[in-house]
């Protein structure tokens, strides 16, 4: 790792040894039915992050690794265990308190970006202040918004296409967009799903650069990936195998040059 990534990791390290966890998933399961067949995907993956850290999660193909992330951002719903955030087990919440964390607590990056391809950047980045807000709230806190928005374009490098449409941006720039989205609200938690796994390698270099400097600055991020080489990003890498978490160590070396 470059020495910047090694003060982030012995930041990272110092947090660990300080604080409980973040978020906690206990023996989670998880089944889909197609049809007549019955496929178990995830069969009680357990997993801490504490404030701060950098967690890779790898695995096969069919492993379980996105099931996993969907559930930890409470974007699907497990068939049994328990995902706490802060101590609260959010499945056992209403309906109503789980969408206040997904809107305000986790951020969350896709590998296909899924921004609005007619809007432009500014807008699109703004939607998740939106959604937070009642149409009477949201007229008292737009101003604060939009500079929120500024802000985090100003963060990811994308000040000068604010007015972009995401159409007219190249992969990196969507993904950096699909970021500073993610992040507007200041989630506790990123998750990011394969955010390389659409790009080229220098420009798949320059959205783990962003998510780093992220880290640097105290954002607790989960990310998924097949890739040894993205993963090495992380501080700290886990292996699911069969829906299972079944290794947990330091995250592999990077190759030469990434």
């Amino acid at each position: 790792m470059s020495s910047a990534l090694e003060s982030a990791a012995a930041t990272a390290s110092d947090r660990r040894g300080a604080s409980r966890p973040l978020l906690c998933a206990e023996n989670v399961q998880k089944t889909y039915t197609l049809g007549k067949h019955v496929l178990p995907v995830l069969r009680g993956a357990s997993l801490d992050v504490r404030e701060g850290e950098f967690v890779a999660v790898m695995g096969a193909s069919g492993s379980g690794k996105s099931t996993l992330l969907h559930i930890l951002g409470v974007l699907d719903l497990p068939d049994a265990g328990r995902v706490l955030i802060r101590d609260r087990d959010v499945f056992r919440s209403s309906r109503r308190e789980r969408e206040r964390v997904r809107n305000r607590e986790v951020g969350f990056v896709f590998q296909f970006y899924h921004l609005l391809p007619e809007a432009t950047v500014f807008e699109n980045v703004l939607m998740p202040c939106m959604i937070r807000h009642s149409l009477g709230s949201w007229w008292s806190n737009r101003a604060e918004s939009r500079r929120a928005v500024e802000e985090v374009l100003e963060k990811v490098g994308l000040g000068g296409r604010r007015h972009h449409r995401s159409r007219e941006l190249s992969g990196g720039e969507r993904q950096r967009a699909a970021i500073a989205r993610a992040i507007v609200g200041r989630p506790i938690l990123l998750l990011a799903d394969e955010p390389t796994g659409n790009l080229d390698e220098a420009t798949g270099r320059g959205i783990l650069r962003v998510l780093s400097d992220l880290n640097a600055q105290g954002q607790t991020i989960v990310m998924v990936t097949h890739d040894p080489n993205v993963a090495a990003q992380a501080h700290r890498c886990v292996h699911l195998r069969d829906g299972r978490v079944v290794a947990d160590a330091e995250p592999p070396t990077a190759r030469a040059g990434t």
